[in-house]
């Protein structure tokens, strides 16, 4: 066996050096059960009476992950609040903390994508991951402090993961064991830093899983996403594992195909093909490539939010999806919220197909839209980089319908 005494006994000295809170991030993948089982075991081998400072384990739910892992991650935070308590932390069990963190209603990925328009995020405009991670974690924080001047958030991120990991982990880290945090006197701790995947697994399958889940599920799982349908693992340096594999959000658009729901359809999941059909579907009406633009306006169009229609053509198909798979993907509160924003979009939609709108700006440049609503009679009063408020209609006129192909709104300076 791998030997990791290092990585406990580097645990036990950090935890016993001050009353700084820790928070640790779980997300149910391998890394981060690799970090808690780790604190686990470090902190099991201390005398009761030492563990006097307070554990936060959090897990961020946004609300769009893969059904699959949600309801692994959340049978493991049942398991894990028991444990910490009961067996960790029995002399003071106010000390640990479970938590599931999700976003704000009018952060939540449907909210903003079919409530507001916005496109399904790219590698350019990658609108999620703050909405749905960052904020609702940095809140927990925050909330933390209250009590505490600072605190330690525990990670299990590692080098290997990839070079671009690597190179900003070196950057920050400095030689230090900390690391600060965007957020003012809150510190990084990745205790399996220096990790390779394969160490990863050894450890996960050779040592007992403290809060009694049998790491082989997680191997299955795993092997669900490798398009072989299975998780190899070697010990040997050099072979490479199914430790590559990367869960998320099942609407993930960042990446041209979500590999890991196509293994896991391959693998037997057959259900989810429903799911992988609409992701693949909301990626391509988001491409600017499907959009109808005439020849002679190629060059200076840009591209907005969802046409209205296409909004609620993408809630229709949703809520035919989970009323067939019997799975919930998105919450009555953000359907009632999203029916609120479209009706007040709705208030300046045209009655038929689309409209070119010719708005003047204060500064008496024009800009002319292409929509299904005129953007001046809703909350809507931006088009990127564009500021509508002050400008006025100048002129409206229908288009042609080869433009009824298209799904967002399309806008150029006139």
């Amino acid at each position: 066996m791998i030997e990791y005494n290092s990585i406990l006994s580097e645990i036990q000295q950090l935890y016993l050096s001050d009353s700084t809170p820790w928070i640790i991030g779980f997300s149910g993948g391998k890394d981060s059960t690799t970090v808690l089982q780790m604190v686990f075991q470090a902190l099991s081998k201390l005398p009761k009476k030492q563990l006097t400072k307070e554990i936060h384990i959090i897990c961020n739910d946004t609300l769009v992950e893969n059904p699959a892992i949600v309801e692994h991650s959340d049978k493991q935070l049942t398991k894990i609040e028991i444990a910490g308590k009961e067996q960790l932390f029995s002399s003071n069990p106010d000390l640990f903390k479970v938590a599931k963190l999700t976003p704000k209603l009018e952060d939540t990925f449907w909210v903003n994508l079919i409530g507001k328009g916005y496109p399904p995020p790219n590698r350019w405009f990658r609108w999620c991951t703050e909405r749905l991670k960052i904020n609702p974690t940095s809140d927990y924080i925050k909330h933390a402090l209250q009590k505490n001047n600072n605190a330690i958030i525990v990670l299990g991120t590692r080098k290997a993961e990839s070079t671009n990991r690597a190179t900003s982990m070196e950057k920050y880290n400095e030689g230090n064991k900390l690391r600060n945090h965007r957020l003012p006197n809150v510190y990084v701790y990745a205790p399996i830093a220096d990790l390779s995947n394969n160490e990863v697994w050894a450890y996960l399958l050779q040592v007992k899983n403290p809060w009694g889940t049998d790491n082989k599920e997680l191997l299955r799982l795993y092997g669900f996403a490798c398009d072989s349908g299975e998780c190899p693992f070697f010990i040997e340096t050099g072979t490479q594992s199914c430790g590559k594999s990367r869960f998320g959000c099942w609407v993930c658009t960042v990446v041209d195909r979500d590999k890991s729901m196509e293994n896991f359809i391959n693998n037997g999941k057959k259900w989810m093909e429903t799911l992988l059909n609409f992701r693949n579907w909301l990626y391509e009406i988001r491409q600017q490539t499907y959009q109808y633009v005439p020849k002679y306006i190629e060059s200076s169009v840009n591209f907005g939010p969802f046409f209205l229609r296409i909004r609620q053509e993408i809630l229709d198909k949703l809520l035919n999806i989970q009323e067939h798979l019997s799975i919930k993907l998105i919450s009555r509160d953000e359907i009632y919220y999203i029916h609120m924003l479209l009706e007040k979009e709705s208030e300046g939609k045209v009655k038929k197909g689309l409209q070119k709108f010719i708005f003047e700006l204060p500064d008496g440049k024009r800009v002319t839209t292409i929509s299904d609503f005129n953007l001046l009679l809703t909350p809507r009063k931006r088009l990127g980089p564009i500021y509508l408020k002050k400008a006025r209609l100048v002129e409206s006129k229908k288009v042609s319908s080869a433009y009824m192909r298209s799904t967002r709104v399309m806008y150029y300076k006139a």
